[in-house]
């Protein structure tokens, strides 16, 4: 018996996938592409972070102030960080 993954309150499963962005070309507006996180999603990534690494939030914002753009890297951050407090 399968199980449909968005009968679960039908929401997909959110994660720090990175999202796409659009190229400058594309965007119609002149100016170059821009790489920058969103305040809602920077806030999802510190509580995703110390929820899923049991570190606190300022160390979780420190960490996506720091490295913001790769999801990956922030996860092995915030694990390692949490190995060394101990």
């Amino acid at each position: 018996m399968s199980i449909d993954p968005l009968s679960e309150g039908d929401q997909p499963k959110r994660t720090l996938r990175k999202r796409r962005k659009r190229p400058a070309e594309d965007r119609h507006d002149g100016r170059e592409a821009i790489v920058s996180v969103p305040s809602e999603e920077k806030s999802f990534r510190v509580w995703f972070l110390s929820n899923e690494t049991g570190i606190s939030l300022d160390q979780a914002s420190e960490l996506v102030d720091r490295i913001e753009a790769d999801g990956a890297a922030l996860l092995n951050a915030a694990r390692l960080m949490k190995i060394h407090s101990q």
